[in-house]
């Protein structure tokens, strides 16, 4: 339902650089947090959107975030929606410290000051493409409210493969492919169980699948996260009922050069995770960090409806 709030496009500055919204807050707003996206592909219609916030080099965690959504038109920008973005754990393990490059060789060292432990993850809704303006409000623990503004580009329809749609029946290659994993697996310690199976043979089998594209070694934005090894906590659980697959991004980072299942699949960016049911069809698909209870909650789906469908 769209709220009965128009705002002149113009007073927004640029990304929305001037305060808009309700200015009834008698808390002080200051413009101190950065919005660290990790959705690039928004598209028509419902749409995971999952981001961090960067306040003094630091990431901020567990504040109190609200969205507001407004759609461009023309000269402007009408408040269609305000929705809460809860903080969500990634996962319980340590990450130790480790080191990785981004694509312009620069390194980037985490250590416990700089790990990843969680993001704010919430639902959009997009009626049409093109143009729209975020404002991300964020209450502290110590009740002090920041506030971030940006604008998305929203596409008619998604690049990568879309929910609902047949999963591309990749050859990907596998450990009995290569002499070492470290070929197809930039992780530190590769992991031979997520390298056991092709895409088009999981397929063929009738079996469900989690199929994760990601460079452990070579992220690309500053929210790196260990997704694969977020993946690997669900094996001990699902990896006899579920095909799990590492699809690595590069096959030549120094000459980006990508591996041919990523094209295959059309990915623009990593990291995707893709869950496939036992009928080669995607059920679900999580773009950038993502947390073990989403992973869960698709692969419990997916596990159940197939038991429906057996009986």
């Amino acid at each position: 339902m769209k709220l009965n709030y128009i705002l002149c496009a113009a007073a927004l500055g640029l990304l929305f650089g001037s305060f808009v919204g309700h200015a009834n807050e008698s808390t002080e707003v200051r413009e101190q947090i950065q919005p660290l996206i990790t959705t690039s592909e928004l598209v028509v219609g419902q749409n995971r959107f999952a981001f961090g916030l960067l306040k003094a080099n630091k990431l901020l965690e567990e504040a109190d975030v609200q969205l507001r959504i407004y759609g461009i038109e023309g000269h402007e920008a009408i408040l269609v929606a305000e929705i809460n973005a809860p903080y969500r754990l990634v996962n319980s393990i340590e990450q130790s410290q480790g080191v990785h490059r981004h694509p312009d060789g620069t390194k980037h060292i985490h250590t416990a000051a700089t790990n990843v432990r969680g993001l704010y993850v919430t639902q959009l809704n997009f009626t049409r493409p093109g143009l729209w303006g975020l404002e991300i409000l964020a209450k502290e623990k110590g009740g002090l409210h920041t506030v971030a503004r940006t604008m998305v580009t929203v596409l008619d329809a998604p690049q990568a493969p879309a929910v609902g749609s047949p999963a591309p029946p990749s050859q990907n290659l596998v450990a009995s492919d290569v002499k070492n994993l470290r070929e197809i697996d930039t992780s530190l310690s590769p992991d031979p169980r997520l390298h056991r199976i092709r895409i088009a043979d999981a397929i063929a089998q009738g079996k469900p699948q989690l199929v994760v594209f990601a460079t452990p070694q070579f992220c690309t934005s500053r929210m790196c996260g260990p997704v694969v090894d977020i993946v690997r906590q669900l094996l001990p659980k699902y990896a006899n009922r579920v095909a799990f697959t590492h699809q690595e991004i590069w096959r030549d980072f120094a000459s980006k050069k990508v591996f041919e299942t990523v094209e295959e699949w059309r990915l623009r960016s990593e990291p995707w995770i893709f869950v496939v049911d036992g009928q080669g069809i995607i059920h679900a698909k999580f773009e950038g960090l993502v947390t073990v209870r989403e992973l869960e909650a698709a692969l419990q789906q997916v596990l159940t409806l197939g038991s429906a469908r057996d009986n």
